[in-house]
């Protein structure tokens, strides 16, 4: 079993806990706002998780970046004919992969107008892949060089764009937090159920977006008078009280949170008390 035994292995080492901190880190933001309530005040913080889960998983990809580069690039000898056939491969790669597939696309949309030799066009264009990649497979192309700068770049990029994204949505709970909430009344609303699929899902939990109009006449004209977004967990109780004639919300425009709902004439409320 190898262990950390030069200075410069104890630096690699502590920065490597560092980022595994961060990203369990993040992983159990993420995990606590999937569960997290979305109604009441402290939903708006609950809505940040997302974001902060981001940012986090960002920080942790930061720090693994410059170990990805010390492990397969830093001091490599560079080999500058190796490399130029690398990116010449990649450029040919371009140019019989990407160009040809978008070229046969074009082609099949003409066909209704060049007919046969829109799909003659399409057939040839779509045959270029195919021929390079028997070419390829009998001159393989090991990318050494630059498929260790790819991997560096995609987390150098990944994390950039997680703390961005993070950031992001960070800035709209900030956003309400400055511009404070609004509370209005409404008679009608219509809800769709948002949920998600694919590997996501387990992190993201089902909601309810709700659209709510004053009257009949936001109805008729289709004009969203305000937006909700409710965990479906929570959505029962909010139902019971859209649900009535005319329903009193209060709710966060930017994040969509709804702090609290009642019902006009009766008893039947939501989220936080609101008067």
């Amino acid at each position: 079993m190898g262990r950390f035994t030069t200075a410069r292995d104890r630096k690699q080492g502590a920065v490597a806990i560092i980022g595994c901190v961060f990203l369990f880190t993040a992983f159990g933001v993420l995990v606590y706002g999937r569960f997290a309530t979305s109604v009441g005040a402290a939903a708006l913080y609950n809505r940040a998780s997302v974001g902060v889960g981001f940012i986090l998983f960002g920080i942790s990809m930061l720090c693994f970046t410059p170990m990805v580069y010390l492990q397969r690039m830093h001091r490599r000898h560079v080999d500058s004919a190796v490399l130029a056939r690398e990116l010449k491969g990649i450029l040919l790669g371009f140019f019989c992969y990407v160009v040809p597939f978008f070229l046969a696309m074009g082609a099949l949309s003409s066909a209704d107008s060049t007919g046969a030799l829109g799909l003659v066009l399409m057939v040839a264009f779509g045959a270029i892949p195919f021929v390079y990649r028997r070419h390829r497979k009998k001159d393989p192309i090991s990318y050494k060089h630059t498929g260790s700068a790819a991997i560096v770049a995609f987390c150098g990029v990944f994390a950039v764009i997680s703390i961005a994204g993070g950031a992001f949505s960070c800035s709209e709970m900030l956003d309400d937090l400055n511009g404070g909430w609004r509370q209005e009344r409404f008679a009608f609303y219509e809800a769709e159920i948002n949920k998600p699929r694919g590997r996501g899902a387990a992190l993201s939990p089902t909601t309810f977006e709700v659209s709510l109009y004053r009257d009949g006449e936001s109805v008729a004209n289709h004009h969203v008078d305000a937006r909700l977004s409710v965990n479906a967990a929570d959505w029962p109780e909010v139902a019971l009280v859209l649900d009535e004639p005319m329903a009193e919300v209060r709710w966060y425009p930017k994040t969509r949170t709804l702090v609290g709902a009642r019902d006009v004439d009766g008893p039947a409320t939501a989220g936080d008390p609101i008067e």
